[in-house]
């Protein structure tokens, strides 16, 4: 699930790169790839950035994205050609709807493909407990800033219906 309009365009690349004696990782600019990656730079035809689904490494609790694959280690353990060869095909029904209207640019290919081999071999995100801590904090301090901001609300909507049936009922 790696960005398959990336990696399928990029498959006749790499053969050529591969031909000419350098990997297309070495063409990329990574730091632009990590803002591609990150949606701090965005697409250029509009795609998602891969942050929306994947994890990897160095992007903290919002890289422990879980949607898709953790991208951390995918040029190790594919290399460009395994990838671009897996992605070619689109076995990832999930991708397709994402990029078939808006593929990346070669550049932008290539700036991710740098940055994916820079954050080889790097930890993994794992997603644990303190993530979920924080969202059930979150959401019971929303809940008690709510009852407080509505507290009285439901006495005077109380208060109106118990009149208006008081006044139907002198009306009887």
């Amino acid at each position: 699930m790696v960005c398959a309009a990336f990696l399928a365009a990029a498959a006749p690349t790499l053969a050529g790169a591969q031909a000419g004696g350098e990997g297309l990782a070495t063409e990329g600019n990574k730091e632009r790839g990590r803002a591609l990656y990150s949606g701090a730079l965005p697409m250029e035809k509009g795609g998602a950035p891969c942050l929306a689904c994947h994890g990897i490494a160095g992007f903290g609790a919002a890289g422990g994205a879980n949607f898709g694959v953790d991208l951390t280690g995918i040029y190790e353990d594919y290399g460009p050609e395994g990838v671009a060869s897996i992605l070619e095909s689109l076995p990832f029904p999930s991708m397709e709807p994402i990029y078939s209207e808006r593929p990346l640019t070669p550049s932008e290919q290539a700036d991710l493909m740098a940055f994916f081999a820079e954050v080889t071999g790097n930890e993994p995100v794992q997603i644990n407990t303190a993530l979920g801590l924080q969202t059930v904090a979150g959401v019971v301090v929303l809940l008690i800033l709510a009852a407080l901001i509505w507290r009285g609300r439901l006495s005077t909507v109380r208060r109106s219906m118990v009149e208006k049936a008081t006044r139907e009922d002198k009306v009887k």
